[in-house]
């Protein structure tokens, strides 16, 4: 609202008010950047915010204002500022044919600039064309305020080419011809006009250079390469059409179009129809065709310039292939339990300072969701979650760090962060591993009919298993996934793409037949560069597979497990997770407090029941509460993760952006289908 209020004023057509406001917000920018933080600021996340998201936020509402400026001042009656002559189109006064024929003809009255503005102020291209460029600042603007340091330097340059406009429109031009030189200048308000249009974007342009660290997200050499040649490609592409058109057709243009003034024109093809006041016009178009391409040519320019610019402002600063590559090594010399699903497809990375560790995220609703905790070098993970939140921040983004365990849980509230549990993990350790007892006679079931059965267990690779093993894995994974309501979850949940990676184990049932019956996958962890335990992720199995098929992979895997440490001791697995069920086993009177067991606020706890209400929306399609309920047979230790998060004002966006995590692709249709689901 204050913004908008201050686009209105600044553009309303007066100069005071224009210098004066817009000085002021500069200075209240410039205050902010350099006074640094004050004595009673809070550490960590409080402190970030106060210096490059605040100063990115005041930089974008100023490129915000000086961009939208023009418009408001098409609808004044004082039609001020770079786009002035646009305001034209809302006066009464219209082109009047006789004097513009005589202008074009040679006359040089004062009426003839009028008759020119009118008629370039009456073409829709001409008009568009004026207009983009004021889109294209509006996307530096949001470029800025993501962090773009190309944004930043655009805006630089755009501001000091503004002020260079203004001082020689109103100042060089007019001291040529002005008869008693300043003094007439000062009569006829020329330097209070100039001082009033020059200094706003010369200021703002010099703060914005000052602040040059606050945007630290640079695009890539490829990508901006790429894109001055797509726009050099184009302009050159552009201005040939328009001069061979020019010359194949002269008599479309009055007067008759000649090289000579066809090369006069080009420049105002392209340039916004308020720079080109009290410029001549050489010739008009007179045919449909004439004006189309007159009108046109800078008009495609300006479109291929603004998506040039958008694909700048949504690139990041490294690229995520090489960060994946460097994450997939990473994810082997240390990690924890679900670990490994940082590799897969979806994640973006960060790297520390090192490159010995690494945070995998998504960016969604400008959260940086993250895919459990920091991997690599585990003495580095603390200062991870500090590196994280600021780069974030340094971003305008969000952190929010998704199925984290307690260690990091705890080091996250110390900083002022809130948590909520999302779920438990359930772990078991193969080396003990026995099915002896009461509470394992499912299991001893299910292990003994799978044997009469004549069902076997296999271990292997996806790519080392048959062709036939391979397509019935696909079959039956498609089979289950038709009978969901939703897509197939994503983000911590793999899927048969997942299971192609050489490092991961599958464990599958398979009868005499040759018919699989069922099928698991494993997920390694390293510790050192060996693996100390395996994460159970992919699980499916046939609709008329006989009852207890998971149970008997899973016992079997334990078993295989605890073998392979019996025979080789010194890599003996240390613990086999069976993963947590998403948004399943969340405990509001456990996770919502915090250490000596104070309560959680208020935001906390309407996070938490959001996501709950999104957990008991989704359960009658994918059955979390059932699988997180099957786990529990395997006598597990139960170990909470957690989302933990330092922003309250995000909580809405937290709980849209899980459920988009898990559920990518989801589209009305899928949701109606989700909704009928949960009504039967």
């Amino acid at each position: 609202g204050d913004v908008a209020i201050l686009v209105a004023l600044l553009y309303s057509g007066n100069p005071g008010d224009y210098c004066i406001l817009a000085a002021a917000l500069i200075g209240h920018a410039a205050g902010r950047v350099m006074a640094g933080p004050p004595a009673h600021a809070e550490t960590g996340w409080h402190w970030l915010r106060s210096t490059s998201f605040e100063a990115r936020r005041m930089f974008a509402a100023i490129a915000v204002v000086l961009a939208l400026g023009p418009i408001i001042a098409i609808t004044s009656h004082n039609h001020a500022g770079p786009l002035s002559t646009v305001g034209l189109l809302m006066s009464p006064v219209s082109v009047d044919d006789g004097t513009l024929a005589r202008c074009l003809a040679g006359a040089t009255h004062s009426g003839c600039f009028l008759q020119f503005d009118l008629l370039r102020a009456s073409m829709p291209g001409a008009v568009l064309r004026s207009l983009l460029p004021t889109a294209v600042t509006l996307v530096l603007a949001w470029g800025l305020y993501r962090g773009r340091r190309f944004a930043a330097m655009c805006a630089v340059a755009i501001n000091l080419f503004t002020a260079g406009v203004a001082i020689a429109y109103y100042l060089i031009v007019p001291l040529s011809f002005a008869p008693d030189g300043m003094t007439s200048l000062l009569q006829h308000g020329a330097i209070t006009a100039c001082v009033a249009n020059a200094l706003p974007p010369l200021f703002f342009a010099v703060a914005l250079a000052a602040a040059l660290k606050h945007f630290p997200i640079r695009v890539g050499w490829r990508r901006l390469i790429g894109g001055v040649g797509a726009i050099v490609l184009v302009l050159l592409a552009c201005a040939a059409v328009y001069l061979m058109y020019g010359i194949a057709q002269p008599d479309a243009f009055s007067p008759r179009a000649t090289a000579s003034s066809l090369l006069a024109e080009l420049p105002g093809r392209f340039l916004p129809i308020g720079f080109l006041s009290h410029m001549k016009l050489s010739f008009v178009p007179r045919t449909p065709m004439a004006s189309i391409v007159y009108q046109g040519v800078g008009l495609v320019f300006w479109i291929v310039v603004l998506v040039v610019v958008i694909r700048w402002m949504s690139d990041v600063s490294e690229s995520n292939e090489r960060a994946q590559a460097r994450a997939e090594r990473l994810v082997e010399t240390g990690g924890e339990s679900m670990s490994f699903m940082t590799t897969w497809e979806g994640n973006s990375y960060w790297l520390s300072p090192t490159g010995k560790s690494a945070v995998a995220y998504r960016v969604l609703n400008g959260i940086a969701l993250t895919c459990t905790g920091p991997f690599g070098e585990p003495s580095e993970w603390m200062d991870d979650l500090t590196g994280f939140t600021q780069y974030c921040v340094e971003r305008s983004l969000s952190p929010v760090f998704y199925s984290v365990h307690r260690e990091q849980r705890d080091a996250l509230l110390e900083a002022g962060w809130s948590s909520i549990e999302v779920g438990s993990e359930m772990v078991v350790d193969p080396r003990g591993w026995k099915t002896t007892g009461k509470k394992w006679q499912d299991v001893r079931t299910a292990i003994n009919k799978a044997k009469r059965d004549g069902v076997t267990d296999v271990q292997s690779t996806f790519l080392e298993a048959s062709l036939d093993v391979r397509e019935q894995i696909e079959d039956i994974s498609e089979e289950w996934a038709q009978l969901k309501a939703l897509p197939e979850m994503k983000f911590t949940l793999g899927g048969v793409e997942e299971l192609r990676d050489p490092r991961v184990r599958l464990l599958y049932a398979i009868d005499a037949d040759g018919r699989v019956l069922g099928v698991t996958s494993w997920l390694p962890t390293w510790r050192d560069g060996r693996i100390v335990g395996w994460t159970l992720d992919f699980m499916r199995h046939r609709t008329d597979s006989p009852n207890g098929i998971m149970e008997f992979l899973i016992a079997r895997m334990a078993e295989r497990l605890r073998d392979e440490g019996l025979a080789d001791p010194e890599h003996a697995v240390e613990f086999m997770s069976l993963s947590a069920a998403p948004l399943a086993g969340m405990n509001p009177e456990r996770d919502n407090a915090r250490e000596g067991g104070v309560p959680a606020g208020e935001g906390t706890q309407v996070l938490q029941h959001a996501l709950q209400i999104v957990a008991d929306w989704m359960e009658p399609a994918y059955g979390f509460h059932s699988l997180f309920n099957f786990k529990r047979k395997f006598q597990p230790t139960e170990a909470p993760v957690y989302v933990c998060y330092p922003d309250p004002a995000a909580l809405p966006q937290i709980g849209l952006a899980v459920v988009r995590a898990y559920v990518p692709s989801v589209t009305p249709a899928e949701v109606a289908g989700m909704l009928s689901t949960l009504r039967s």
